[in-house]
């Protein structure tokens, strides 16, 4: 069955804002968002969330007569936090559909050697397998918004990566003639709020804004910006290793993000990407299921954003 309340997990910020907005845009659903705090939303219900206490999400849950959830809880809830939402959501009377927090890429033992993170999304879905939730992992490769910012909407703020286009500056990994999967925000929201009016989902669910190589990515941001980048390779080898070029923008991160710790989290994206895993097929994924969506393209995103800089 298709859904028609649906709750929101980090929905007051970054990408659960964006898919907030395209649900309420979409019409035909009730949307709640669990939040840790009481804050106000104009355009959905927010719910203060415990997620140490799972008895209370199903409380909420049930009350609510929500059927589906959609997490999109980052690194800093821990994993805890969505688990305990996993486990709310099967012991809920009213809820029978799941999305986790996945996004990015598709989880497999080979991506979760690369990146750590991996490991705990993969853990994830083998929860939920174990459930009689109906479940969709979604990826969505790189966020396009990181490169449109701060001139673009979009609520998932500032995350310099191999291409810098305020500095004019670029870390190509690799060869860079790997094809990458780009998508904006408002875009997976908009595909999101399709996929909840099917009556059937698949395990995996793959989302296609745009595909291009870093190296056509970064000839399309200078020939926008009218301007030569300083571009650098980091070899596969040195990647491996956990090393990657810094970019100029990155510095204002290091309050929060020190610089040895970025450049060991860009190095192994850097190996996730000259080895294909944001490389996704067209067939079978979102956009052939839902045609009469319109992407946002790199070209697109990065003329309104910089064509006047």
């Amino acid at each position: 069955m298709s859904s028609r309340t649906i709750a929101v997990a980090g929905g007051t910020g970054k990408l659960g804002r964006a898919i907030v907005e395209e649900l309420i845009a979409h019409g035909g659903y009730k949307v709640f968002i669990l939040s840790r705090k009481a804050s106000i939303l104009s355009t959905a219900h927010i719910l203060a969330t415990d997620y140490d206490n799972v008895n209370s999400i199903v409380k909420q849950l049930e009350t609510n007569d929500v059927d589906t959830v959609i997490s999109t809880l980052g690194s800093t809830f821990g994993t805890d936090s969505e688990i305990a939402l996993i486990k709310a959501a099967e012991s809920s009377k009213k809820t029978i559909r799941y999305i986790p927090s996945i996004w990015g890429i598709p989880c497999s033992p080979e991506a979760a050697a690369i990146l750590p993170t991996m490991s705990a999304k993969s853990g994830y879905l083998e929860i939920l397998a174990s459930t009689s939730l109906e479940y969709t992992a979604v990826s969505n490769g790189v966020f396009l918004d990181y490169y449109g910012f701060p001139k673009v909407k979009s609520y998932l703020g500032n995350l310099p990566r191999v291409i810098d286009m305020a500095g004019n500056a670029a870390a190509i990994p690799g060869s860079g003639d790997v094809p990458v999967v780009f998508s904006y925000s408002f875009d997976v929201g908009r595909f999101i709020a399709a996929l909840l009016s099917s009556a059937r989902w698949e395990k995996e669910s793959v989302i296609i804004g745009d595909k291009m190589t870093w190296n056509e990515f970064l000839m399309v941001a200078e020939e926008t910006k009218g301007t030569k980048f300083e571009s650098k390779h980091d070899s596969l080898t040195a990647l491996q290793k956990g090393r990657s070029t810094a970019l100029p923008s990155q510095r204002q991160l290091h309050p929060f993000f020190p610089q040895e710790k970025l450049e060991r989290m860009c190095a192994m994206f850097g190996v996730l990407f000259e080895n294909g895993f944001f490389n996704f097929r067209h067939e079978g994924s979102l956009n052939e299921r839902f045609p009469h969506i319109a992407t946002k393209s790199v070209k697109v995103l990065l003329k309104e954003s910089w064509a006047d800089s």
